[in-house]
């Protein structure tokens, strides 16, 4: 499923953020236009693809993010938007406004899913409060909440709050943040994996008990857990949780293209490169694969790791393999 950048201006500055690298590169922020929209679907279409995440940036301060939703949902899309919530007063009416007819479509609702990134409220500005809880009051029913994980001391009960006041679908999407080569950012250190995975277990445990089920981004090493912590994850996700790490191919504005943000400013392509997006796809996977074979995963035992050989790990995010590379020297060279 592919990832379309809507805008690169965003509101708020996360100290996690994984896009950070590749937000501060650029002078001039801009939004995507409607023909660059027409452009992607033909592309996506040609692949048989009927799925398409949107995002930034933040994807709501787009001037026609209803109308580019309402656009892909014609179209046949399932249109999966990954957005904090956070948006100016007068641009939220006009966008409740928008949506006015897709709310009122049975099924156009299953065909779209917000995926609203919050933070921890004890880390977060007070002045974003309001204005993710008028977004979750709006769009609840319609919407599953997303959590990265960068600290070691973090707490996942406002989750379960947001949930049940809300009435949102009962679903959330845990991340773990991670390193960016040429940028600093907090993340976790893979020593405090462990640390992080038991802790989660036990928050996991809490959500099952009212049916929330979470769901797992790449990143997360297999060994992050023990034996015991896996057999309950295949209890809480109903069908077990994926350490592989696939290439989640990027859009931009401008219709560049780079599979995952740690490879953003390195290995950048258009889209006007590729036939479809099965080619664009299987273009980025071989660019991981080149990392992968100088470095295999997070850890040094990732080099002998039956888990991996049997491609049930995949090693941890690419990241950390990319910022290993980096500190090692420029005799490196991955084509």
């Amino acid at each position: 499923m592919a990832n379309i950048l809507l805008t690169e201006v965003c509101v708020r500055s996360c100290p996690y953020c994984f896009a950070k690298q590749y937000m501060e590169g650029e002078e001039d922020k801009s939004s995507i236009t409607m023909e660059n929209i027409v452009m992607i679907a033909d592309f996506l279409e040609r692949s048989g693809s009927r799925r398409v995440s949107l995002l930034g940036g933040e994807p709501l301060l787009h001037p026609k993010v209803g109308e580019i939703i309402g656009y892909f949902i014609g179209r046949g899309f399932d249109v999966f938007m990954f957005t904090s919530g956070i948006m100016p007063n007068g641009r939220f009416e006009a966008f409740v406004e928008a949506m006015e007819p897709l709310m009122a479509d049975e099924e156009a609702c299953k065909k779209i899913t917000f995926i609203v990134n919050v933070n921890e409220p004890r880390f977060s500005p007070k002045h974003e409060f309001p204005k993710v809880q008028r977004f979750l009051s709006t769009f609840g029913s319609l919407s599953t909440l997303s959590f990265n994980i960068y600290r070691v001391d973090y707490d996942v009960d406002f989750l379960i709050d947001y949930v049940l006041k809300y009435g949102l679908r009962r679903h959330v999407r845990f991340g773990i943040a991670n390193p960016i080569a040429g940028a600093k950012n907090e993340y976790i250190h893979p020593d405090d994996f462990p640390v992080v995975g038991a802790s989660l277990i036990t928050a996991l445990a809490r959500m099952d008990e009212l049916n929330i089920t979470p769901g797992f981004d790449c990143g997360f090493p297999l060994c992050m857990f023990s034996d015991d912590a896996l057999g309950k994850l295949y209890k809480y996700t109903r069908n077990g949780v994926s350490f592989e790490c696939g290439a989640a191919v990027d859009i931009g504005p401008d219709l560049s293209c780079w599979s995952c943000f740690p490879l953003s400013n390195l290995h950048k392509r258009s889209l006007h490169d590729f036939q479809d997006y099965n080619e664009m796809y299987a273009y980025f996977i071989s660019v991981q694969e080149n990392y992968r074979k100088e470095v295999r995963g997070i850890y040094s035992e990732c080099d002998e790791c039956k888990h991996y050989d049997r491609g049930l790990c995949s090693g941890g995010c690419l990241a950390h393999v990319i910022n290993r590379l980096h500190h090692e020297g420029n005799f490196r060279n991955i084509m």
